[in-house]
């Protein structure tokens, strides 16, 4: 900034001090001139030139002035356009300009922050306020260090500052003494590198301590790397495997002349090995290929089939019973939220290709709290059980698709019904509950158990939430409610 403004300010000067010299010759001309011999004609001439040349100085410092607030404020808002925080020090190590994001990254030192407070001043305030996890139980030592170092030439400073930010810090001495400081917000960068770290022992730990065997091989199927497993897999050392083509594993039906390890890539398959014992094997291999810039290797995974299968066995069980506990209600056996969820987006998915109507049933069973403050939870919950059972056999071959919303709430979806089906199949549950006749002697309404239910239903489409069929219907089921209870209300628009 100061090579482009040089010429400028050259000028200036230079003008401002012909000016005084000309004003400064015509006060001379006038004091030594013997008095009474200059014309008054000329000694009029010279004040005015005189005069004119004051005017002159003056209106240039005030041009400069104006120049000089401008080059400020432009440095200010170039300071303040910056993403960094930047603060410079003079000399002496005091603030003398800083920006905006200062603020932003130290919020409790806005008191601190003022020009002419020493870099030391402002690091033992935030070490008064504990901001510097690093410095913890060695304050003092902590600060000679980092005043030290601030003294030399060095690498950036990675720092850990309050609520774990992590700062970039750069520091560098002016030729004038000052020091200029960026600090830059790394904290993603760093969060995501420890994320990487800690993925990558992640990795290794699972490596080593999986049962399956894993070997890295070169292209030429040479072995680089192995795990513990494999060596209990193949009865051999580390050492002993390391080098060794994978035909003396496996036999040379994997790698037949003219197939390469490209060619193993895909599915899962079975090859036949050989214990070094003598003990034939069958193991499921699955090949990887790791290709980047630098690096092109290929990973098998190796399984004992047998001990394979068991697991899968148990797997497949263990994931069946997590499904099935997952999406059922333990309360009612029947759906959850969560089944619920899943049923609408696949329902919503099918009618939206086939252009089929798809229809839904909001259910609340009228003043359930005074009932289960009134019967106690036992009596409360076997209501429940009554009433999901009820509403399940209203919807005939739809049952599947009835489940619990949450608390006394029930939620039917009916693939392939239209506005006026629904509404038959609401007026069924309404019907079946009244014949039921649970007693409800806490109601305000009536004795006997009632329900309201909102009935909603549309065409989807591509561009249509799911989620907007629930709205209509549970908007319905609000207007139900308003209405008096013990009834159905019925979609006022198209979900849309």
């Amino acid at each position: 900034m100061n090579r482009l403004f040089f010429p400028l300010q050259l000028r200036s000067w230079l003008g401002l001090t012909a000016l005084a010299g000309l004003s400064l010759q015509g006060v001379l001309l006038f004091l030594i001139w013997p008095a009474g011999v200059l014309p008054s004609a000329l000694m009029a001439l010279v004040l005015l030139l005189s005069l004119l040349c004051v005017v002159l100085t003056v209106q240039e410092m005030r041009r400069l002035r104006k120049r000089g607030k401008d080059l400020r404020r432009t440095l200010d808002e170039a300071l303040e356009a910056l993403p960094a925080s930047v603060e410079i020090f003079d000399r002496n190590d005091r603030l003398m300009a800083y920006n905006r994001k200062l603020h932003e990254i130290y919020p409790h030192m806005q008191d601190a922050f003022r020009r002419g407070a020493s870099f030391e001043t402002l690091v033992r305030a935030s070490l008064a306020q504990g901001r510097i996890p690093a410095a913890f139980g060695r304050e003092q030592e902590w600060l000679a260090e980092r005043l030290q170092a601030r003294k030399l030439p060095r690498e950036p400073l990675l720092q850990k500052i309050h609520n774990d930010r992590w700062l970039r810090i750069y520091e560098r001495h002016m030729p004038s003494g000052g020091v200029v400081g960026v600090r830059m917000d790394v904290t993603d960068l760093i969060q995501e590198q420890q994320r990487l770290e800690a993925s990558q022992a992640h990795l290794q730990a699972f490596v080593r301590a999986t049962p399956n065997g894993v070997l890295t091989l070169d292209t030429a199927g040479h072995v680089l790397e192995l795990n513990p497993a494999c060596e209990r897999l193949f009865g051999y050392s580390a050492e002993e495997m390391q080098g060794s083509h994978i035909n003396l594993l496996f036999g040379r039906e994997l790698l037949r002349p003219g197939r390469a390890l490209a060619d193993t890539l895909g599915e899962p398959m079975e090859v036949n090995a050989q214990h070094r014992h003598g003990e034939a094997m069958t193991l499921q291999l699955s090949m990887a290929e790791v290709h980047t810039e630098t690096t092109h290797r290929f990973v098998c995974i190796l399984t004992d089939l047998s001990e394979r299968k068991r697991q899968e066995l148990a797997l497949q069980e263990a994931n069946a019973q997590l499904a099935r506990q997952s999406t059922t209600d333990g309360l009612t056996g029947i759906g959850n939220r969560r089944l619920f969820d899943q049923s609408l987006q696949q329902e919503w998915q099918r009618s939206a290709r086939h252009a089929q109507s798809l229809a839904c049933l909001m259910v609340d069973i009228d003043h359930f709290k005074q009932f289960n403050d009134h019967y106690g939870h036992v009596a409360g919950d076997d209501c429940l059980r009554r009433v999901a059972a009820l509403l399940r056999a209203c919807a005939g071959r739809s049952g599947e698709s009835v489940c619990r919303y949450g608390g006394e709430e029930f939620v039917i979806l009916l693939a392939g019904c239209d506005l006026a089906q629904a509404q038959l199949v609401a007026q069924r549950c309404l019907d079946s509950l009244r014949l039921a006749a649970i007693e409800h002697a806490a109601s305000p309404l009536r004795k006997p158990l009632s329900l309201s239910i909102g009935v909603a239903a549309c065409v989807p489409h591509a561009d249509l939430a799911a989620q907007s069929l629930i709205e209509q219907a549970d908007a319905a089921l609000y207007r139900a409610k308003q209405a008096g209870r013990a009834r159905m209300a019925v979609q006022t628009q198209a979900a849309a």
